[in-house]
């Protein structure tokens, strides 16, 4: 009577541990899809006409002429290649300034010994600074600067918005590498350059790689400082799906064909590196 009582318990306990396993699975795949689901639509409604995308149904009679009109409008890779410029320039000065300064501000020695924690607040407070509270200030000094309507004023911006947020990150790591390899360093004759460049960086590089993929995506899908800061020859993509909604309406099927377009290279990109990216978040690139 005991083993059959152990027995029942035991299956009891496995029937449970079974419905809780499904009923977590199904609960993750609805709210997948749920969260999918606006990708989906925009991705479907790119193989409509805009007689079709105006009514909402996911079952039509597809078609290419949305993308092929898209994709033949030569002014959209003239806004790709805005972009385009404008996320590997940006990101590659704001690794560039931020790294190093990450590294001065848990390594080096100023003055005083809370000034490191000073400027390392004042990095994360600047994080916290949204564009459209300096965007009057910016407008003005860029039309006296003479860089409005330029690749390297939009440039400057995305770069003194972003750097403080390679700061924040690549701190963390380097936070957590170990304080004696820097002393034995300096007891070799290292310079502070070359622990940077030959211990620092290929120690921490997870958390520089995830640095740059948050950059880059920050910069591929900004739209206010764009549209505000650049005219039509130094505009990016997002400034360019915004045409689509015009006084006579808007195009549901070629805003959505050019926004699949537009989210390619972010998914891939993720895609190619969400290794480096979900191991960079989860060793402490988002500490505070």
């Amino acid at each position: 009577m005991g083993e059959k009582t152990i027995g029942q318990v035991q299956r009891t306990i496995r029937r449970r541990h079974f419905l809780r396993r499904w009923g977590l699975g199904i609960i993750i795949y609805v709210i997948a899809i749920l969260y999918f689901f606006p990708i989906l639509y925009m991705f479907l409604s790119g193989f409509k006409t805009e007689q079709q995308a105006v009514m909402p149904t996911i079952f039509f009679k597809p078609t290419l002429d949305t993308y092929k009109m898209v994709l033949s409008d030569p002014t959209m890779y003239q806004y790709l290649r805005n972009s385009l410029v404008q996320v590997i320039g940006g990101t590659g000065i704001s690794l560039l300034l931020g790294v190093p300064a990450a590294f001065a501000l848990v390594f080096g020695k100023l003055k005083h010994d809370s000034s490191n924690g000073k400027y390392y607040l004042w990095f994360i407070t600047t994080i916290l600074l949204p564009p459209v509270a300096v965007l009057i200030p910016l407008f003005t000094w860029y039309q006296q600067l003479h860089l409005i309507n330029t690749p390297f004023g939009l440039m400057a911006a995305y770069i003194g918005f972003h750097t403080p947020i390679v700061v924040w990150m690549v701190h963390s790591f380097f936070s957590d590498l170990p304080l004696e390899i820097f002393e034995a360093a300096n007891l070799d004759g290292c310079s502070k350059k070359q622990q940077l460049f030959l211990i620092a960086l290929p120690l921490a590089r997870t958390g520089i790689i995830s640095a740059a993929l948050l950059v880059a995506v920050f910069i591929w899908n900004e739209f206010f400082l764009g549209f505000n800061l650049t005219g039509n020859p130094t505009a990016t993509l997002p400034v360019y799906l915004a045409r689509f909604r015009e006084q006579q309406g808007m195009f549901v099927a070629q805003l959505s064909a050019s926004s699949t377009i537009a989210i390619l290279p972010a998914i891939i990109l993720g895609w190619m590196t969400q290794k480096a990216l979900v191991k960079g978040l989860t060793m402490g690139a988002v500490k505070g």
